[in-house]
């Protein structure tokens, strides 16, 4: 018998995800007959399995999981600092659209010496990655066992409520919580036990959970 469990929660962190985004500068010419800059790429791909995270479970984007997203006022800035902000949605100068593929961003990137420094760096591939922070609405959780032959549990994000930023980074910090570590494994842990009866909790993964959460005592 198959013990995989899923479940649907509403979990409230403040999460941040990075992707290597194939970023994109594209010189455009204005009224005033100045050259842009608009440097456009990826903050989310849909349907792609990341990489183990924590070393006990992977996740992926759900297509649809932007569809009821609060997007009204999303600033781009530099590694997630407020204080290096390039665009916003709220003024008009940061675009936030969604296809086929993901979350597909693009901004005109501006004369500010750290919108000159992006520009020179993404052209020269120093600066290649980007993350966005957000809270999920709904997530699906599979517990990895014996029986069902996942190596690890799998977590899939159905509903995105708020995007506060996207951001181009140094480097990546995937996965990284503003709410901590220690309480997403901790509510983790807490739901695998109460989905599993004893018998067929799968020890592997309790255990590594339990080591995880050990190291952030």
């Amino acid at each position: 018998m198959d013990q995989t469990k899923q479940k649907i929660n509403a979990p409230s962190e403040v999460e941040v995800r990075c992707i290597l985004s194939d970023l994109k500068i594209e010189q455009r010419g204005d009224e005033s007959g100045q050259s842009g800059r608009t440097i456009s790429g990826y903050a989310a791909k849909f349907d792609s399995w990341s990489e183990p995270i924590y070393g006990w479970f992977r996740e992926k984007i759900a297509q649809g999981a932007f569809e009821k997203c609060d997007m009204s006022d999303a600033i781009m800035c530099f590694n997630h600092d407020i204080n290096g902000i390039l665009a916003r949605t709220g003024s008009g100068t940061l675009t936030l659209a969604v296809d086929k593929v993901g979350l597909h961003f693009e901004f005109n990137s501006p004369a500010t010496t750290l919108g000159n420094d992006m520009v020179e760096l993404v052209s020269r591939g120093d600066i290649s990655k980007c993350s966005f922070k957000f809270i999920v609405e709904t997530d699906e959780w599979r517990y990895a066992d014996e029986k069902n032959g996942l190596e690890y549990d799998e977590r899939t994000i159905k509903s995105i409520s708020k995007l506060y930023d996207v951001s181009l980074v140094t480097y990546p910090a995937y996965p990284d919580t503003e709410a901590g570590v220690r309480s997403l494994l901790e509510q983790r842990k807490k739901e695998a036990l109460q989905q599993q009866a004893p018998s067929s909790v799968d020890t592997t993964s309790r255990d590594r959970m339990a080591r995880m959460l050990s190291l952030k005592r």
